[in-house]
């Protein structure tokens, strides 16, 4: 009997890491599409597994995934995701020149000006 469990243990650990994967995949592909990059390959790669506590109290697997992007279709940049429980918590990529001028250009800070006098 212990082996069918270790078995089956196996095969939802395997299950498991898939869809987190996929979901990896799914989730960068978004981000990449969201900043206007191209993701490279549609490869998403582990790097890093540990365990941290989710909003609900208890431990869960904190996936760190990376995947290459190009800004213009000529060169190559690593970005990272790290995923909880399914969860996007932090990403790191490079943005291409153009999309950071056009977000100062888009920012939500209104400017202050000194009042104006009222004669």
């Amino acid at each position: 009997m212990l082996p069918l469990i270790l078995i089956l243990l196996g095969f939802y650990v395997w299950q498991s890491a898939l869809k987190a994967r996929e979901q990896a995949r799914a989730v960068s592909h978004a981000l990449c599409a969201r900043a206007q990059v191209q993701l490279l390959d549609q490869t998403v790669a582990l790097q890093r597994v540990g365990f941290a506590r989710g909003a609900d109290g208890w431990l869960h697997l904190r996936r760190r995934y990376r995947f290459e992007l190009s800004t213009d279709g000529l060169d190559r940049h690593q970005g990272t995701l790290e995923l909880l429980n399914g969860v996007l918590l932090s990403h790191s990529m490079p943005m291409p020149d153009d999309a950071s001028a056009s977000a100062t250009s888009r920012s939500n800070v209104i400017e202050l000006r000194p009042p104006s006098s009222v004669h």
